[in-house]
């Protein structure tokens, strides 16, 4: 187990957040490149200041066009998942991330069960029929807070099953279209990987995207539901396989 002082590990972590120095602007594929180097950029409604995915970019890459994520989206070179909580993800994670679908094949990642079929298979029908649809392209109206129509709900929870992706965004809304017209063959075909290969993979790019985590930090970040005790032997792994670096009660990614 190596060992560093608290201030030289402050400074680490803050070096490898990658804060920008000076005013820029980005294209469209840095921001792709940052997400996959943070390896999830968390999506939020709130805007005090600005939305919190568009503060977590701009500190690192200087302004970028709104319109880039969706139009990355549309084209295939990032996903929208479940990761932290809702998150724009490196496309490569793809493949990583079906084994999560797998475990939200019944069960929406808030807690609720999976029902109406009937309605599904109408929201289904349309997306084939129309393309990449909007909740609001359905009748009907949610109820506040998470009271959602039929409609929304089932589309929620095709999303979580990945039966269906994010196609893109209209202002905050989500469109929602087939896996096959937004997600890249290659890894829309690769099969989903086991338990074990999710929580490693997983646990290995938070401890990469934020540079140092502890093991309570990992379940955390990953959303782990058996916390520090499932998260343990995927890091001793992680740790025999030379891709972190055990500190005291810490695990550093490996530069």
């Amino acid at each position: 187990m190596a060992t560093v002082t608290r201030a030289a590990l402050r400074r680490y972590v803050v070096a490898h957040q990658g804060y920008t120095s000076r005013v820029r602007s980005a294209k469209p594929a840095e921001v792709a490149h940052e997400i996959a180097r943070l390896g999830a950029v968390q999506l939020d409604s709130i805007a005090t200041v600005d939305r919190a995915h568009r503060i977590t970019l701009s500190t690192r890459i200087g302004g970028y066009d709104e319109k880039a994520v969706s139009a990355l989206l549309t084209r295939g070179e990032i996903f929208e998942y479940w990761a932290h909580e809702a998150c724009l993800l490196p496309i490569q994670d793809y493949p990583l991330f079906k084994r999560r679908m797998e475990h939200l094949a019944n069960e929406h990642w808030w807690g609720r069960k999976r029902q109406a079929r009937d309605v599904e298979e109408v929201v289904l029908a349309r997306i084939r029929d129309e393309g990449a649809l909007p909740v609001r392209a359905f009748e009907g109206k949610s109820e506040p807070m998470w009271g959602w129509k039929p409609e929304k709900r089932a589309l929620e929870q095709l999303f979580a099953a990945g039966e269906l992706a994010i196609a893109g965004r209209q202002g905050f809304q989500r469109l929602y279209d087939l896996p096959e017209r937004v997600i890249p063959a290659t890894y829309l075909n690769t099969p989903a990987p086991t338990d074990d290969e999710f929580h490693r993979g997983y646990a290995l790019r938070a401890v990469q995207g934020r540079g140092a985590l502890t093991e309570a930090g990992i379940a955390e970040h990953c959303r782990f539901r058996g916390g520090t005790r499932e998260v343990r032997p995927h890091v001793d792994a992680l740790i025999a396989d030379g891709l972190v670096v055990a500190l005291p009660s810490m695990m550093v990614a490996r530069p």
